[in-house]
């Protein structure tokens, strides 16, 4: 008996018609796709709309273009530079928290913007096709103030810079996705997708753990915080679309708040030290 091409199933012993190398799970999976409740193995990044996640690598790539243009080395960006463009620096960041967000597009050098962006093309849109556009994009960002708050409580006089806090958080929320949430589709491919994604999360840290210079704390309270919003959220895939979009706007609500609150912390954290 031949297998089914997507999920490896075996199919009947005669099987005609179109999609006769599909089993009828793949089939239905892939006459039912809702936006924030399916995930569709069949279809290629291109044909799932406009991407949100290119969306976001391009204005990374622009950022990273306008630097280098105005005099930034493309290989080793001086702190002073990196700060000019938006990067984290406790001092600066007690007058413009915006920098909690700008310092995810911000980046240290060619090959930090390449690594980066190889991983945000993977995981973005695979979240990108579990949730709908706008919570996709509120996670992001609220994984990249994560990282940006658990970085500056580390270290309150380092300048730091780059997506891997938000990259992280998104590895996260897929993790937490995948293991509680009701998605169509096999176990056998679930099963796989964890293991890749906890295999990311650990050799990435560990991979930070052992070079200097680079900020696992941000990778830890963005990896943190797209597991509790994973979590929290899983639980919508499958409902009405109307009431799952709403629903997790409310969570990602609640998150903001709760950032506010962790910010006021790693306020007193970077004054405590400035002050020492």
């Amino acid at each position: 008996m031949a297998d089914c091409t997507r999920c490896g199933r075996k199919l009947p012993a005669l099987s005609f018609g179109k999609d006769s190398n599909l089993c009828s799970y793949c089939r239905q999976e892939r006459d039912d796709i809702q936006p924030g409740g399916h995930v569709s193995q069949l279809l290629p990044a291109w044909r799932v709309g406009p991407s949100v996640t290119m969306a976001v690598i391009g204005i990374n790539v622009a950022v990273f273009l306008a630097m280098t243009l105005s005099g930034a080395s493309p290989l080793e960006p001086t702190s002073r530079q990196l700060v000019h463009w938006g990067a984290d620096f406790g001092p600066f960041v007690l007058g413009e928290p915006w920098r909690l967000i700008t310092c995810a597009f911000v980046h240290i050098g060619i090959i930090h913007i390449f690594m980066n962006m190889w991983c945000l093309w993977n995981l973005g849109q695979m979240a990108e096709r579990i949730y709908d556009k706008g919570t996709y994009i509120g996670a992001y960002l609220l994984c990249g103030v994560g990282g940006s708050i658990a970085s500056l409580a580390w270290q309150p006089l380092a300048v730091t810079a780059g997506a891997s806090g938000a990259i992280f958080g998104i590895a996260g929320l897929l993790i937490t996705t995948f293991w509680m949430g009701n998605l169509a589709i096999p176990k056998e491919q679930t099963s796989s997708i964890m293991r890749s994604l906890l295999a990311f999360a650990g050799y990435n840290l560990l991979f930070g753990a052992a070079v200097p210079g680079i900020s696992n704390s941000a990778h830890l309270g963005g990896l943190f915080t797209g597991l509790v919003l994973g979590g929290s959220m899983a639980s919508t895939l499958g409902r009405g679309q109307q009431q799952s979009r709403g629903f997790r706007w409310l969570i990602l609500a609640g998150a903001s708040v709760v950032m506010v609150i962790l910010f006021q912390f790693a306020k007193q954290r970077i004054m405590a030290e400035m002050t020492q």
